[in-house]
């Protein structure tokens, strides 16, 4: 860091890194660009197109100013987006930044939106990834930010000691420096090679004041940024107006395990603006997408949505470097992106739409050998909390209750799409699913929990539309008389333990039951 800091200051604009594909448009990074922490009919669009162009999209992390000088410095885009002093607040409505200001908004940093033409409701719109670059800083590196804060799944649990965690002022703890707050931020650096990111430094979350005067004791405030005082950061946070409480500082990790976590760039919060409402909070997912957090979003990828208003309105932004299914701690490695995307119309009255079409109401990914079903908590919480959508953080998706009705949805939508597609009926789509679909949890961190089922198009590709005839003409064959035999094993045992009514044991496991076999350590059985 000291070394960093002894450099001389790159003047020169940072220049976008190449793409392996180009949009046809552009739509920069600024503070006239984005919104912040909410989807909205209302939005004015930034960028209008017609169906089957392709766009470039310039994604800011609504993390970047955990660390100003390795997120944010010397890019024009990114200060002109975070740029908050006691003079200025270049993006006035930030998200949930203040109790005066919630609106019922949430914490994203969201590209757009982008306005298709001819797109009206009863559509679907069609995203496909084309390409997913880091945006890096002014010094060719690129960095990303996960906070271990007080929404992730850690803090309903006591920590590894056995001692409660303590979320800062969140849970009451108020400005007592004395009180504990756990929330960690890990700051990790991303491999130019595009291959992994590592542990760069870790520190917990201060205690801060923003230039407005309000107290920040933990991290629930999109855009705060960190007045940090390792050796060599500089001075433009503080310059702002940011402070921190001096007699607390800040606790730092500089020699953090330098684990290599594979870099799989996705966007985390892509969707449409909902008709119910003016505005809704970008945190929880909603059947026009939104903050899915979905590590399969990826390069590949694309995304279904249906439309609910005219000219759809895409936005984008909360874009990932890596994440495991759960999101558990609260955040991915949040870092600033670039994509190229193809948007397409699927419209109503087409005659070629896709068989899932009619049924489409929550967001549906395909890739080249899959299709991706989400569920949640409540498959349209918009819906269900329609007076107070709100209401959702303190449903059931706020404790353990809320993973049962996340994973009945992910099953009723996975098995309308599949009865749908391919034409089979409930019996069918029931036994077909429990062999070769996997489900798992997309996040347990934003409101509306997600789960997903992935079904593996190669589970369909022999029957397609012929299967009824196949499977009729396979009902013609003579059966086949002669006795199975076992194959040849590929690694015979050194013993082994043959299967008849007196080798088994039916329905339990019991310590009293007789050994049928005994070995040594190291020894290799055939069962």
């Amino acid at each position: 860091l000291a070394a960093a800091a002894a450099k001389p200051a790159r003047k020169e604009t940072r220049k976008l890194h190449d793409f392996t594909v180009e949009g046809e448009k552009t739509l920069p990074l600024n503070n006239y660009t984005v919104h912040w922490g909410y989807f909205s009919q209302l939005e004015q669009p930034k960028l209008t197109i017609t169906s089957g162009e392709t766009v470039t999209v310039e994604m800011a992390s609504h993390h970047a100013c955990d660390d100003y000088d390795k997120m944010v410095a010397g890019d024009s885009g990114m200060e002109s987006v975070f740029e908050w002093s006691t003079s200025v607040m270049n993006v006035e409505r930030r998200g949930a930044t203040e109790p005066s200001l919630f609106q019922a908004d949430g914490v994203h940093v969201l590209t757009g939106p982008i306005y298709v033409e001819d797109a009206e409701a009863g559509d679907v719109l069609a995203v496909e990834i084309l390409d997913l670059k880091p945006r890096p800083n002014q010094d060719g590196k690129t960095y990303g930010s996960n906070a271990a804060a007080w929404w992730g799944f850690q803090a309903r649990n006591d920590k590894a000691d056995g001692t409660p965690y303590y979320p800062g002022g969140f849970m009451g703890n108020g400005s007592d420096p004395t009180l504990p707050n756990d929330e960690t931020v890990s700051i990790y650096e991303l491999d130019p090679s595009g291959e992994y990111a590592t542990l760069n430094y870790m520190f917990k979350w201060p205690f801060l004041t923003d230039p407005k005067g309000v107290l920040r004791n933990y991290y629930a405030f999109p855009g705060t940024c960190v007045p940090h005082d390792y050796p060599g950061f500089s001075s433009k946070v503080t310059d702002m107006g940011w402070t921190k409480d001096e007699t607390r500082g800040i606790e730092y990790n500089f020699d953090p395990f330098p684990a290599k976590i594979p870099i799989n760039m996705h966007v985390g919060c892509m969707g449409l603006a909902p008709k119910s409402h003016d505005s809704v909070d970008s945190i929880p997912p909603m059947p026009t997408g939104g903050n899915l957090d979905n590590k399969r979003i990826g390069v590949g990828t694309t995304m279904y949505y249906p439309v609910e208003v005219a000219g759809a309105l895409l936005s984008m932004g909360d874009a990932h470097a890596a994440q495991g299914d759960g999101e558990i701690d609260g955040t991915a490695i949040e870092t600033s992106i670039t994509g190229t995307f193809k948007i397409t119309l699927i419209k109503k009255t087409d005659a070629d739409k896709p068989a899932w079409f009619p049924i489409l109401d929550f967001p549906l990914g395909e890739t080249a050998d899959t299709f991706i079903v989400h569920g949640f908590t409540e498959t349209d919480y918009l819906e269900t909390y329609k007076n107070s959508p709100g209401d959702i953080y303190g449903a059931p998706s706020s404790d353990e209750g809320a993973l049962q009705p996340a994973m009945m949805n992910a099953y009723t939508q996975t098995r309308k799409f599949m009865m749908a597609t391919y034409n089979i009926s409930q019996a069918e789509s029931d036994t077909i699913m429990t062999q070769g679909v996997d489900f798992g949890i997309t996040q347990l961190v934003d409101g509306n929990w997600g789960v997903h089922g992935v079904i593996p198009k190669v589970i369909f590709e022999e029957a397609g539309v012929d299967r009824r005839r196949m499977l009729a003409a396979a009902a013609a064959k003579p059966a086949r008389k002669e006795t199975r035999k076992l194959h040849d094993f590929t690694v015979e045992g050194e013993k082994t333990l043959p299967l008849n009514n007196y080798t088994v044991h039916w329905g339990y496991f019991s310590q009293l039951e007789q050994p049928k076999l005994t070995i040594t350590s190291g020894e290799t059985v055939t069962v």
